[in-house]
């Protein structure tokens, strides 16, 4: 059985808090590789960290085991983001991901946010076919493209990661409307 919940850090074990953050590291590792080389790591133990202290992350769990994980972060006033989105790879297909993304949006949406609002980063020159089922996967759950953006222009803030891709690449940005 599939369950999904809000991780709270103080009933997390810390072998659990580095399990999820293993998967996430794994699945980032796996499917960015053209953008940012080989032993590639999204998020430092710490900052994951610091999501888990903000109640931003949510859980799945197979049979009690942890098996995947997304972040959900307020963007502005009318909307929140998710990213992180991961699955264990043995467990793919069973609608884990989607349960997640569902999950994100029902805490999005308790919040007070009207939209979702999601950002694929792929390279600008080479075809991924990860992200291009990425792509038509999030349309079909009902995420309309909006534009792309070059990294830097989108992260300004992280100006100095964009230095470290091997491939020029951009944001996909997609937009979801959570009310009627």
């Amino acid at each position: 059985m599939i369950t999904i919940e809000h991780a709270n850090i103080n009933y997390l074990t810390k072998q659990e808090i580095e399990q999820i953050h293993q998967l996430m590291v794994q699945a980032y590792a796996a499917t960015e590789t053209e953008i940012w080389g080989d032993n590639y790591v999204r998020m430092e133990l710490d900052a994951f960290i610091d999501l888990l202290k903000n109640s931003c992350i949510q859980l799945a769990r197979l049979h009690g085991k942890i098996v995947g994980s997304i972040a959900t972060t307020q963007i502005d006033k009318e909307s929140y983001g998710f990213g992180l989105l991961n699955v264990h790879a043995s467990k793919g297909g069973k609608g884990i991901g989607k349960m997640l993304i569902e999950a994100s949006e029902s805490f999005a949406l308790k919040k007070g946010a009207k939209y979702m609002k999601i950002e694929i980063l792929r390279p600008s020159n080479l075809e991924v076919p990860q992200k291009a089922m990425l792509a038509k996967w999030y349309a079909s759950l009902g995420y309309e493209f909006v534009k792309s953006m070059r990294f830097e222009d989108l992260k300004v803030s992280q100006a100095e990661k964009a230095l470290k891709l091997i491939a020029p690449a951009h944001f996909d940005c997609y937009i979801k409307s959570l009310r009627p």
